[in-house]
This record gives structure tokens, C-alpha cells and sequence, in this order.
């Protein structure tokens, strides 16, 4: 069997030989870029790409041997999975896989927004998407001491608890964070979901971040809240025609990155180790127990990103204190300083993502404290902040 992977995806060769040294017979073959060439597409059973490569029927022609398709990341846009439908290509993508690296970044960019401004943002956060991205993004701003609520229609029409379908309260809110898939057509379609009357209608002050898809929020609206000066203060590490970033508006904006809020270690190496898993039990070795190393070991190969951030405090932290925790891990300040330092090409977008420092989740925080932990305050904000920082009582 011939596997064909992004050379981008850490630790694609070291699994691949955990494999053949217990007999599955295949070969791996890396490419650089964001589309394959097609000489290797030819030889191709199977094929793992991460949100760059655009999977169409055009790609699938030239790939007349393809049985199976993965992509290391949650979202699905840049797969025609009709035409693998057609072509039988089994297709499976890795949901949540970077759910808590996204999460890290919206809190980062609350953080670093609230501690520079010397506040918390006024009002409730809307996470817009309830899936695991917006669902670890909206645990850690509770964590923090914010009230959130959840915009997702699809799932308020199937009766899901605890999310609504109420748009004039997005546009009420003091944070908005997107977190959804990029959809054209169908009653919630989410491209341009924040088009230039939705931005215009956003509260003065009010805190936008996309870490979804670019084109759920509008460029154009945005540079016409800029031409008027609107208060409003906005995140973009999506951009609406990727890898072009809008130039123009990188001196208005907050912060902006080049697509790399998921990119922690912890969530790019999960993304590859569950391709190998799902490939294997498809396609490889369906008939043959295999066994591959555990995320846990993975991760050892970077001491940078996985040693632990210890804090100790005899009382219970304030905001400014999580915050600056927060910080201490993951500072999108400086992945914003990289982009607006760069030339703004196609090609320096992709340099910043495929040489990314590695960075750690904050799950590597460790917060030692005394009786204030028991107090029933802190047991409700701990069922939020365990998703993140782990908290150790001391006698």
C-alpha cells in the first residue's frame, strides 16, 4: 500500500515505520505544499492532507488507485466528499483533534485584550458554533468569569440543551467568537454570516474573533467598519481568501494570525496519530492487531510544549492573575507580531504556518492553592477552568 501524506504533519514517518515493524507492509511518501504533484498522486492508495489541499474530482482523476482519505483537522470544506462518494474513496476527517489548541487561542486573545485595557469586556460572550472548538473556547471564558451562551440553530432545532437560536443576542454580546464550518447553501448557511450590516450592528466596543473560516465574516464589512471608525475590536486568524490576507486591514485589527489557532503540538500530533488509526482499521491492517505509540509518548519528543507551568497563591485568583497565566502559555501576541512582520505573501502565510514554533496547551498549568478551592464559588468555576489548567489543593 502506498500512503501519500502533507510532510507537514509531525510524525508521519515514525509512525509509519511503528507500522512496518510490525509487519504492515506499505510505503509513505511526503509532499511539500498544498497540492500533491501529480506523479504521486498516481501511486496513491491512500492519502492524508491537512485544511490547505483542496480534494475536488479534478485531484481524484489523478488519483486512479485512491481507496481512502483522511484530513487532520475538523473542518471538511476543502473535500468534495460527493465526488469521493463517487470515486469510492472512504473519506474521514479528525473532529477535536485541535478543539483545545482553538480554545487556548480565544482565551489568549480575551486575556491579552483584558489585561491591556485593565478590564474584562462588558457583557455576555457568544460562541457561535457548539461544537468542540466552540465548546472548549466557551468553557475557558466562563472559566475566566464570563457569562456565555451558544448560538447554534442546527442544534437548537434538534433540541439539544443549552444553545439557542437567537441572532439578535449575538449581536447584543460584548465577545463573539465564530466556530463554525464554512457553509454556502441551506437555511444557516454561515458564509458572510457577519456581513457588513451584521458588523455594522455590533455593539461600540464589542470584541469579534474568527478562528473558524474566513469567510464567515465578510471582509468587506470589515473595512467598512473601518473607513467609519466603528468601535469595534477584532480577531482574525481565518482570512476570506486564504493565503491572501487583507493587508489593508492589518493596522485596524486586534491581533491577526495565519491560520494557527489549532496548532499546538498536542492537537497537530493527535490529528496524525488518529489518521493512522482510522487507516489501519480500514485499509492497512483491517485483519491485524497493530499496536501504535500513545499520544502521551508522542508528545515526549517535545519537552518544550508539554513541561508544566506551576503557580502557587493563598488566595483565589483574580481574572488579571488567569489571565496573565493564560498568557504565560500561549501569548498570540507574538504569533501577531510574526504576521505583521512579514511581507504578506502567499508565500510567507505558508512559511508561518509550516515552521510554527511548538507551542503548549494550558493544560500544562498547574495552579496550587489552599481552602479556597473548596469554597462552592470555585467548585462551579473549576468544572469550567479543569478543561485548561489543573488545580491542586495544598494542606
Amino acid at each position: 500500500m502506498h500512503v501519500l501524506a502533507d510532510a507537514s504533519m509531525p510524525l508521519v514517518n515514525e509512525l509509519a515505520d511503528a507500522l512496518t515493524a510490525q509487519g504492515v507492509r506499505l510505503t509513505l511518501t511526503t509532499f511539500q505544499g498544498r497540492q500533491p504533484q501529480p506523479e504521486l498522486l498516481a501511486q496513491a492508495d491512500a492519502l492524508m492532507i491537512r485544511s490547505i489541499t483542496t480534494v475536488d474530482s479534478q485531484l481524484l482523476a489523478l488519483a486512479p488507485k485512491l481507496r481512502w482519505l483522511g484530513t487532520a483537522t475538523i473542518g471538511t470544506e476543502h473535500v468534495d466528499t460527493a465526488a469521493c462518494k463517487a470515486a469510492g474513496v472512504v473519506f474521514v476527517s479528525t473532529p477535536g483533534v485541535n478543539a483545545n489548541a482553538v480554545g487556548d487561542y480565544v482565551a489568549s486573545a480575551v486575556s491579552n485584550f483584558s489585561l491591556q485595557r485593565g478590564q474584562l469586556p462588558q457583557g455576555e460572550v457568544a460562541i457561535i458554533g457548539a461544537g468542540h472548538t466552540g465548546r472548549a473556547a466557551g468553557q475557558r471564558l466562563s472559566g475566566l468569569g464570563f457569562t456565555v451562551h451558544y448560538y447554534d440553530p442546527p442544534l437548537a432545532e434538534l433540541g439539544v440543551k443549552g444553545v439557542h437560536a437567537n441572532w439578535q443576542r449575538v449581536l447584543n454580546s460584548g465577545v463573539i467568537s465564530c466556530h463554525v464550518p464554512l457553509t454556502q447553501t441551506g437555511t444557516h448557511a454561515t458564509y458572510h454570516l457577519f456581513d457588513s450590516a451584521a458588523i455594522a450592528a455590533l455593539p461600540a466596543g464589542c470584541l469579534l474573533i474568527n478562528a473558524s473560516r474566513g469567510a464567515v465574516v465578510e471582509e468587506q464589512g470589515l473595512r467598512q467598519a473601518m473607513r467609519a471608525q466603528q468601535a469595534l475590536h477584532v480577531v482574525l486568524d481565518v482570512w476570506e481568501h486564504e493565503p491572501t490576507i487583507a493587508a489593508d486591514l492589518m493596522p485596524w485589527l486586534l491581533y491577526a494570525t495565519p491560520h494557527i489557532a489549532g496548532h499546538s503540538v498536542a492537537g497537530k500530533v493527535a490529528g496524525t496519530l488518529r489518521l493512522f488509526e482510522d487507516v489501519c482499521a480500514t485499509l492497512l491492517a483491517p485483519q491485524q492487531q497493530v499496536r501504535l505509540p500513545q499520544l502521551s509518548q508522542l508528545l515526549e519528543r517535545w519537552p518544550e510544549a508539554t513541561h508544566k507551568r506551576q503557580w502557587q497563591t493563598l488566595q483565589a485568583p483574580t481574572w488579571q492573575m488567569l489571565a496573565s497565566w493564560v498568557r504565560d502559555i500561549y501569548d498570540i501576541r507574538n504569533d501577531d507580531q510574526l504576521l505583521r512582520h512579514s511581507a504578506f505573501t502567499k508565500e510567507d502565510f505558508d512559511r508561518l504556518r509550516r515552521n510554527y514554533a511548538a507551542r503548549a496547551e494550558l493544560s500544562c498549568g498547574e495552579v496550587h492553592g489552599n481552602d479556597w478551592l473548596a469554597q462552592s464559588e470555585w467548585q462551579e468555576r473549576l468544572a469550567q477552568l479543569t478543561f485548561s489548567f489543573k488545580f491542586i489543593q495544598e494542606q
